[in-house]
């Protein structure tokens, strides 16, 4: 079985085109369909589906998928043996949310950089779900995001961590000094609240329902560092992750306010797939994380 043949069926399985495999990789279009038709005959099935221009696995094709990676796999941790971290090359490619992205991964870049300098780290940030599509199809190597803490038989969960979600304002606002605010006591102030469906958005909105309020923001914006930069002209409240205020909070910057009647708790956590090989670049990522407290 050729090597470069696998490598061809992984990547055409990735990008979903002949043509984009064939661009990809630098070879002419033909050369890819003689290839993956040489690993049809060798393998005695069909691993894609043609229908018109779209390319699809067939179940076969989605069983050799993992044998493929397996392959692959031990064929890159072959290249590493006798290699100083220092020395390793490649890339890691990140799916994470924005907010850790802006104030965790952005702290821990400057260390994972001295550690491993020759690999190239590529991020990508979108919704959780489109995270683990892209993951799912070998598009991220890791998927770095906050939610609901989530089981999978797909994806290997290498760390988790729990976040607490506050409400969060200038230390001028009277219910900064407050304690034991009810949330219906919030009500009438000006909030700043990430889109409708933003996860914590969403839970926010559930315990208001339960209590029979609605919460009517002032503003609503999708990018937590501008929603920051207005909280601290003393625009407002707003309810995010307490990570992402929390070097604000030490310099007095911004204050939490004491909500007794919401307490919403999220996990920050890592996923890879199951199938994929945990290469030193991804290993040692995982770890910085792990370890981003020691050193906070």
């Amino acid at each position: 079985m050729e090597f470069r043949n696998i490598i061809t069926f992984l990547c055409v399985a990735e990008i979903g085109s002949f043509t984009g495999a064939a661009n990809q990789l630098g070879y002419v279009q033909s050369t890819v369909t003689i290839q993956i038709k040489q690993l049809e005959e060798e393998l005695g099935t069909v691993l894609f589906d043609r229908i018109g221009k779209r390319i699809e696995l067939t179940a076969n094709g989605k069983s050799f998928m993992h044998y493929a990676n397996q392959l692959v796999n031990i064929s890159e941790q072959a290249k590493l043996i006798g290699k100083r971290p220092d020395k390793i090359e490649g890339s890691i490619r990140i799916g994470i949310l924005e907010s850790l992205l802006m104030w965790i991964l952005s702290e821990k870049l400057p260390e994972y950089n001295k550690l491993l300098p020759l690999v190239k780290v590529q991020t990508r940030t979108s919704p959780a779900d489109e995270l683990f599509q892209m993951l799912k199809q070998n598009e991220l190597d890791i998927v770095y995001f906050l939610g609901k803490k989530m089981h999978s038989t797909d994806f290997v969960c290498a760390w988790s961590e729990p976040v607490k979600i506050v409400f969060v304002s200038h230390p001028d606002n009277p219910f900064a000094h407050k304690k034991d605010v009810l949330l219906r006591e919030l009500v009438d102030q000006p909030f700043i609240l990430t889109e409708n469906n933003g996860f914590y958005r969403n839970s926010l909105d559930e315990v208001a329902m339960q209590q029979g309020i609605t919460i009517q923001p002032l503003f609503v914006i999708d990018n937590t560092s501008a929603i920051i930069k207005l909280l601290k002209k003393g625009l407002g409240i707003s309810f995010l992750p307490e990570y992402a205020i929390k070097e604000s909070i030490i310099k007095d910057e911004l204050a939490i306010i004491d909500v007794k009647d919401c307490s919403i708790q999220f996990w920050s956590q890592l996923f890879y797939h199951k199938d994929k090989w945990l290469a030193p670049q991804m290993e040692s990522f995982i770890e910085l994380i792990k370890n981003k407290n020691c050193s906070s």
